[in-house]
């Protein structure tokens, strides 16, 4: 077998979404793989019989759901083989890196670096080692030393792609995090200077400064210029014109809250106690507030894509004067392309308090359908969505925030609130039937994982579950970058296919 290959793309856009998003999640994953013994106690394809995730449970002694989440996502690399019976093994490939000495000495040197790393604004500031746990920690010479000036890593096949995605993949994202924070890519967007132009402008020393901006360089996000001045380079440049770089400022900082949760990874699958725990009402208060702002920052793609849906939805149900319900709206879009597709169309909007703030004023000034807007603050854990009162309910994005078990009482919920012949309308990440793919949802569920959070189901499992409360007609169909699920009761009749894309948002 040939090593796995690489999640990463090339583009340097297709490598910044990466990089934001899932990079540290990929390095968080081999890490608390390495240290929980998961890829010690997997049997080698070929040389022992698969083992089932129970057995690996007991032998490991970590959270079922926690463990799972870790297996899928080494499945969907490439790191671990599932078979249709759903047990795994390693495959040859890695379990021949991690018998090499020198590459294990590699792997287990790397892993008291995380949270020095997580330090990088402080080592640029000050241009000298970080203090933590006691030590002294050369953060900025680490960074040196893995991207500017690596060491060989190994012969053996494979071992430089393992290693990068083990140590680098996550300081990519610390490098971006903490150029965001700093103020150095929004000083790069507006005129080339000299590296102490740049350290008077953002009040770092010339020494930690100019080592962000080699790696930055390293990235292809930097560039040195005339003079010994520095900017953005130009395939950045052309990135992260308009309203692109405040996004990626702003994204950054919800990029910053993972991170640091991902630093626990072993910790949280072995204990289930959560750094960034969602559940705790003022943490989720908080996130959702910023995670709402942002959201907004990429409406005209999320406008598209529910206009889509609603399309699709009236295929099969018309819309004229139907009440419509969105539940966990986030920025309001989804319910607000339902109610743009006829003027008769209302709308509940319904979320926490703080998220509503920022969805009155896209329903008002972005939508521009607030006349026929309701909204309505609770919990979604709890509230009463009452009886036959809606036509069309939505949940966009919002099941993965509930843990399995509290599914069947939403569903419950939700579809006493639909009228006899209403249709509930999901937005979600569904998984294919072997819970493997595709590879971007699988990140997105260990960040629910870590988060306190739920799980991402199968289009089975979304049917065996919408059945039990009565709603036991259901499709899937795809939509780019998710999946949509409609479901009714008996009788009433569903589209298959997606409507054509808008020919005007």
């Amino acid at each position: 077998m040939t090593a796995p290959s690489r999640a990463e793309p090339s583009s340097l856009a297709s490598s910044l979404h990466f990089w934001a998003r899932n990079a540290a999640n990929e390095s968080a994953l081999l890490r608390a793989a390495l240290q929980l013994g998961l890829l010690d106690a997997l049997p080698v394809t070929g040389q022992g019989a698969p083992i089932e995730l129970s057995r690996l449970v007991e032998r490991l002694g970590t959270s079922p759901r926690g463990l799972r989440s870790l297996l899928e996502l080494l499945v969907g690399l490439g790191f671990v083989r599932q078979e249709p019976v759903r047990t795994f093994a390693l495959e040859p490939a890695v379990a021949a890196l991690l018998v090499d000495p020198p590459f294990r000495a590699r792997l287990q040197a790397e892993l008291p670096w995380w949270r020095p790393l997580g330090m990088l604004d402080e080592a640029v500031k000050r241009g000298e080692p970080v203090e933590h746990g006691g030590q002294r920690w050369d953060v900025l010479d680490h960074l040196r030393e893995l991207f500017l000036s690596p060491a060989p890593i190994s012969a053996l096949p494979g071992a430089e792609d393992f290693f990068d995605r083990f140590a680098r993949s996550a300081a990519r994202t610390q490098v971006l995090i903490s150029a965001a924070r700093l103020g150095v890519l929004e000083a790069l967007a507006a005129s080339a200077r000299t590296v102490p132009e740049l350290g008077a402008a953002t009040y770092m020393s010339s020494t930690g400064l100019r080592m962000l901006l080699e790696v930055l360089e390293h990235l292809g996000l930097s560039a040195p210029g005339n003079g010994g001045t520095w900017g953005l380079s130009p395939e950045a440049s052309q990135l992260v014109a308009g309203k692109a770089l405040p996004y990626l400022v702003r994204s950054m900082s919800v990029s910053a809250q993972y991170t640091e949760a991902l630093g626990a990874l072993d910790e949280t699958v072995r204990t289930e106690r959560f750094i960034l725990d969602l559940k705790d009402p003022e943490v989720s208060r908080r996130f959702y507030a910023d995670n709402s702002t942002q959201i907004t920052e990429v409406f005209v793609s999320h406008l598209k894509l529910s206009l889509r849906a609603a399309q699709t939805v009236a295929q099969a149900r018309p819309l004229e004067g139907a009440r419509v319900l969105d539940i966990g709206t986030g920025s309001g879009v989804w319910g607000g392309a339902f109610a743009r597709a006829t003027p008769t169309t209302h709308v509940t909007y319904f979320d926490q308090e703080v998220v509503l703030e920022q969805v009155r004023r896209n329903v008002t000034n972005i939508l521009k359908v607030s006349s026929r807007a309701r909204f309505w603050p609770g919990n979604l854990f709890e509230q009463d969505f009452g009886e036959a009162e809606f036509d069309v309910i939505i949940l966009p994005q919002v099941l993965n925030v509930l843990r399995p078990e509290g599914l069947p009482d939403i569903f419950s919920r939700v579809a006493r609130a639909l009228r006899p012949d209403g249709l509930l309308v999901i937005a979600e990440y569904v998984l294919n039937e072997r819970r493997d793919g595709p590879l971007d949802h699988l990140y997105f569920g260990l960040r629910r994982f870590l988060t306190n959070e739920g799980d991402l189901l199968t289009a089975s499992e979304y049917a065996a579950l919408l059945s039990d409360v009565g709603l036991t007609r259901s499709v899937c169909i795809p939509l780019p970058t998710q999946e949509l699920i409609l479901a009714a009761r008996p009788g009433v009749t569903l589209p298959t296919q997606l409507a054509p894309p808008p020919t005007a948002a």
